[in-house]
């Protein structure tokens, strides 16, 4: 029986509810399968401890017997949404929430959320049951629904640390042991020990500026950084602006992007599109220095180290584009720091 046929057969199922376990009967399996045991309660206690910390927006994949649920609760998450498809339980999920102000049920399947590209969440949660969206989309799901740092945990069906497939061929996973559980016997793990597995989901992080931004090349030369030809040409870097003859020197790497929310920066003279993580240096009045920083924690009034007299340009304007438009942006690899519209640009290798 294909796993899409078990899906739906499960979602047509009358189930039973008893203290201790969710179960239905299977007709083309002519058994009956649990969808949830009280057993668990250790293993989703510390799921959350792991996974959710206060102020969470937490996404729960599969409501079962609330369990989790409520463990996600007392973690205090600032919003707590459940995503649940089966008719019966999502009374059941509901009734739970009745009380609950933060949280928000949603009916359907997980992947349905996709639809809204503009709700993030900082800790996904998945523990469905006969999921066959599973493993095809929820590597993907993640990558889209989920914050940079977001904490992701799931089912861990194979109960150990080296199936591949289990972490869905993510590296980094970490795992946290549960032991002595004694489940009682079952249709889908008997083992006494079970490891949780947690993905922290990080971004690359992108330091592009806009395709029509000028670079600095030496001798006092500039062009657009989209025609630049970086094995070719000398790039004016931090050390060689004041040199007669600088030295040659190249990026490494030129690399075409597109991205929404840029921001978008005006200096008394000139100005500059790029990506949040880009840095710049700023002058720090404090011990009259240049420190590195990052383009999303600029404020109004910071001076940015420049090549043009007086050697720095103060910012007037910082906004940010938070629109469905698309930006060309362009992140070069380079093991100096270089010039950007004349604005001294932190190195990135």
């Amino acid at each position: 029986m294909s796993e899409h046929k078990f899906r739906d057969s499960y979602l047509s199922a009358s189930l039973t509810f008893e203290d201790d376990k969710i179960t239905w009967h299977c007709p083309e399996m002519n058994d009956t399968r649990e969808v949830m045991m009280s057993w668990e309660q250790p293993i989703m206690s510390k799921m959350a401890e792991v996974a959710v910390e206060a102020g969470d927006d937490v996404l729960e994949c599969g409501f079962g017997m609330g369990i989790l649920s409520t463990a996600v609760q007392s973690r205090n998450p600032a919003s707590h949404t459940i995503v649940e498809c089966h008719p019966q339980i999502l009374v059941k999920a509901r009734e739970w929430a009745a009380d609950k102000p933060n949280v928000t049920i949603i009916e359907g399947k997980w992947w349905d959320l996709m639809s809204d590209p503009a709700t993030r969440y900082t800790a996904i949660l998945m523990d469905t049951y006969v999921d066959d969206d599973l493993h095809g989309k929820f590597r993907y799901f993640c990558k889209n629904k989920g914050v940079d740092g977001c904490k992701i945990s799931w089912w861990n069906f194979s109960g150990g640390t080296t199936d591949e497939w289990m972490k869905f061929y993510w590296e980094d996973v970490t795992f946290t042991e549960v032991t002595g559980l004694n489940p009682p016997e079952n249709t889908y793990y008997n083992r006494d020990n079970y490891f949780i597995p947690l993905k922290i989901l990080q971004r690359p992080q992108v330091q592009a500026v806009a395709h029509d931004s000028y670079i600095n090349y030496r001798l006092s030369t500039r062009g657009p950084i989209c025609n630049l030809d970086y094995k070719m040409l000398g790039i004016m870097t931090e050390e060689d602006h004041l040199n007669w003859w600088p030295k040659l020197h190249k990026a490494t790497t030129k690399q075409d992007m597109k991205a929404q929310g840029v921001f978008n920066i005006t200096f008394d003279v000139g100005d500059l599109t790029c990506s949040a993580n880009l840095e710049l240096f700023v002058r720090d009045k404090e011990n009259n220095t240049w420190v590195a920083k990052k383009v999303k924690d600029l404020v109004v009034g910071d001076s940015v180290k420049a090549n043009t007299k007086p050697g720095q340009k103060k910012v007037k304007t910082i906004e940010f584009d938070n629109s469905d438009t698309v930006h060309r942006l362009i992140q070069l690899g380079i093991d100096r720091h270089y010039y950007i519209n004349d604005i001294l640009t932190k190195k990135t290798l």
